[in-house]
């Protein structure tokens, strides 16, 4: 289109969705009509963009056949899981590409990182879908794709995620039980039931399999095995949650298929897109709104076996919003909105 795309943000009302919107009205795409819709559970009237209100719908409850989403281009969708695989595959069929925010239709979808490479565009153009994954498996995957021409072979670590992954609702009840601890009263435990505040939780997700591994967890190691070639098994990767209110950190160990000198990592990385590589790496409380992932503290394995490094992001802008802006940008250079 002359005039710009017409774009709808579904779940702008969200943490993530606000993010986005704020990214978008940067101009960082050709925007020629933006549509917001809210998200099931949170009220918001107007974001701001570029300087003026744009209201924020309510999302209809069959979003294909409602006459809001006639003529849009592109549909983000930062919505939990079981929205946008409800209402995205359908508005799909109808035309609209869609671009799912944090990895809810990677089982349907080509997971794209546009940072290690450009996927699998042709299941797009069957399906008019992508995923950008969960914040966790883009943080890894854009660490390990500049270490493929190296030969990496495998990513053990453990990736501490803060209480914005949980979305605004995780961001208030942390806000909440510090409060409530201070003054001796009994904390919220909506969202966290076991307590967040001064603690962390070890282990997240349900459904631990034999191995030990969570849903969650092998669901973040087939994400970034989807966006990286690598084997789903080479990845082992826990997630611990921290009482941080955004951001996220990894400890990482990485294996290599041979012999690799510690400066010829540190130059790949240094090359790799998205990437930041210094000591010391940032903490993720001053990465808020950078798009980049820090890393930092490459060591060689006292035993000879890989090289161990530090890892942090904003999970909102690195994580999220500017991945999924990215795979737009992609989508329209290689011709496929």
């Amino acid at each position: 289109m002359s005039d710009g795309m017409v774009v709808a943000v579904v779940g702008a009302s969200g943490s993530v969705g606000q993010d986005l919107v704020s990214l978008l009205g940067r101009g960082v795409l050709p925007v020629g009509e933006l549509r917001l819709f809210g998200g099931p559970t949170r009220r918001v009237a107007s974001l701001e963009v570029d300087g003026r209100p744009v209201p924020v719908t309510p999302l209809p409850a069959d979003p294909a056949e409602s006459p809001l989403f006639e003529d849009v281009d592109l549909a983000f969708f930062a919505t939990p899981p079981e929205v946008t695989r409800a209402a995205a595959p359908a508005l799909a069929e109808r035309g609209v590409a869609v671009i799912d925010i944090g990895g809810a239709l990677a089982d349907r979808a080509p997971v794209l990182v546009p940072a290690v490479g450009p996927g699998d565009l042709d299941r797009f153009t069957e399906t008019r879908m992508a995923s950008s994954p969960s914040a966790p498996a883009l943080v890894l995957a854009t660490v390990l794709g500049p270490l493929l021409g190296l030969g990496v072979a495998a990513c053990r670590g453990t990736v501490l995620v803060s209480a914005g992954l949980a979305g605004r609702a995780g961001v208030e009840e942390l806000s909440s039980q510090v409060v409530a601890l201070f003054n001796g009263q009994t904390p919220p435990r909506a969202v966290f039931p076991t307590g967040l505040a001064f603690d962390l939780v070890g282990q997240l997700g349900g459904g631990a399999a034999e191995s030990g591994w969570t849903e969650t967890e092998l669901r973040v190691a087939a994400e970034v095995a989807a966006a990286t070639g690598l084997a789903g098994r080479r990845l082992a990767v826990g997630l611990a949650m921290v009482p941080l209110f955004g951001g996220l950190a990894a400890a990482l160990h990485l294996d290599f298929e041979g012999p690799v000198e510690l400066e010829a990592v540190r130059a790949a990385l240094d090359a790799g897109e998205r990437l930041r590589l210094g000591d010391p790496v940032p903490g993720p409380r001053r990465l808020v709104g950078k798009a980049d992932v820090y890393v930092g503290r490459l060591r060689e394995d006292p035993l000879g076996e890989g090289v161990h490094l530090w890892a942090a992001a904003d999970n909102l802008r690195a994580g999220a919003s500017a991945n999924a802006v990215g795979i737009a940008a992609l989508l329209l250079d290689e011709g496929r909105l």
